[in-house]
């Protein structure tokens, strides 16, 4: 039994000997996919900003890279800057904050910046691009009024006093537009005020598609000031970017929008005025030129449209156009019966276009 014994002990002695040599008890750290990923942007960073090869930074991007309003272009334009200042080092620190979400945060310090940003990556077959957190910064509301006047009333330079003196205190906050009844410079205000609903009477102004004021006196500043101060305080469904056109007879533009999934599609129509900033026509009870004049007016059902790709529309103009001409280009929701709870607008954007000589 002492000999048995001794063997197996003998036989314990010689493997633990032979696993001693076998296997090696220093455990070298091993990197995830996403780690080497890190590393690589790491020295690309590095090498871009030093070396001039931002292109190649970019290449960890996705095209379509949000990043709480920052895009891919933005960021290329970020490390430029960075490049253009020629430092003389780069410092890169990446520390991953969730691995199950790919959220890192790296903070880059050279030629006395330092940046800090939080960031998304998703995967893309055997590698990985970042992608940001996808979130754009909300769009602030503009609001926009259109008023009914007409040389001939005797009372409506109190709503244009009212809303050019708002257009002073709010800026780009804040539009308003003139579509003139019943004068030498009325474009079919009758449409409008049929379609909202009012009465054939002028001052009649309408705030953001939704709340109907009507009369003016001594009180109408302060009573369109508390109604437009009720818009401010809400984010914007839908932001309108990149606007472009072509003019001869007929005005041809195109818009990007950027819609909230929260925005209704259906009735819902793109609507665009063109608009004279001051008229040759006088106002008799003020003695100064009309202000803000719809000169030509359209409107475009979106609803089943493609957000992706850019909207087109096309405005027929007048055979003579003034030098001081804008385009006001809203969204808004256009039920028919008009219902002020839903045909709200969703917002507004005011652009400058160029009258060529010898172009109309």
């Amino acid at each position: 039994m002492k000999k048995v014994i001794l063997c197996i002990l003998g036989i314990v002695f010689l493997l633990s000997l032979f696993s001693c040599d076998r296997f090696n008890h220093h455990f070298d750290p091993v990197f995830t996919p996403f780690e080497h990923y890190l590393e690589r942007f790491a020295t690309h960073v590095e090498e871009g900003i030093l070396y001039d090869g931002v292109a190649s930074i970019m290449g960890y991007y996705s095209d379509t890279y949000l990043n709480n309003g920052m895009v891919k272009t933005d960021m290329q334009a970020l490390y430029n800057s960075l490049a253009d200042a020629f430092p003389d080092s780069v410092a890169i620190e990446i520390d991953i904050l969730n691995e199950a979400e790919y959220k890192v945060s790296y903070r880059i310090v050279t030629a006395g910046v330092d940046t800090t940003i939080i960031d998304y990556a998703q995967t893309l077959r055997d590698s990985f691009l970042f992608i940001g957190n996808q979130i754009a910064p909300a769009v602030p509301q503009k609001v926009l009024v259109e008023v009914i006047t007409g040389t001939w009333c005797s009372n409506c330079h109190y709503a244009e006093e009212a809303l050019a003196q708002l257009k002073q205190e709010y800026g780009g906050d804040f539009y308003y537009i003139e579509y003139h009844w019943n004068d030498d410079l009325d474009v079919g205000a009758i449409e409008v005020i049929e379609y909202y609903n009012m009465s054939y009477s002028a001052p009649q102004s309408m705030f953001q598609g939704q709340v109907k004021v009507a009369g003016g006196g001594g009180d109408t500043y302060d009573q369109y000031h508390n109604t437009i101060t009720t818009f401010f305080d809400q984010d914007a469904l839908a932001e309108l970017k990149n606007f472009s056109y072509t003019m001869s007879d007929t005005l041809s533009g195109q818009v990007t929008i950027r819609k909230d999934d929260s925005l209704p599609i259906e009735d819902l129509n793109i609507k665009y005025v063109l608009v004279e900033k001051v008229s040759s026509v006088i106002n008799p009870y003020t003695g100064r030129p009309c202000e803000q004049v719809v000169i030509a007016k359209g409107m475009k059902d979106i609803g089943e449209e493609d957000f992706s790709n850019p909207i087109s529309f096309k405005l027929e103009i007048p055979q003579t156009v003034p030098d001081d001409i804008v385009l006001y280009i809203w969204l808004q929701t256009l039920e028919d019966p008009y219902n002020a709870d839903t045909c709200k607008i969703y917002n507004v954007i005011e652009e400058d276009i160029v009258v060529a000589k010898g172009s109309i």
